[in-house]
């Protein structure tokens, strides 16, 4: 039986990460993932109990897409800052 991985592609979109998953998938660590979650800058996330969150694929590659730019204008623009 072959061993499905986590972001291969063939994974079902309704699994839900858990947060060092995603924080991997996004190529960042846990606490910033934390601290995106408390400030509502960060992807849709799934409340799985008071001391659990998880995250969807979908909702992952849905905030990755939301914060895609072509040049650091738009960065600039888009996000309020200095690029």
């Amino acid at each position: 039986m072959q061993k499905i991985g986590p972001f291969d592609g063939s994974a079902d979109e309704i699994r839900i990460y858990s947060e060092a998953q995603a924080a991997d998938f996004l190529g960042m660590s846990r606490r910033t993932l934390q601290n995106m979650r408390q400030t509502g800058d960060g992807p849709a996330f799934v409340k799985i109990s008071a001391r659990r969150v998880g995250y969807s694929l979908s909702s992952l590659k849905t905030w990755v897409a939301s914060r895609s730019v072509q040049s650091t204008a738009q960065a600039t623009v888009r996000f309020g800052g200095a690029a």
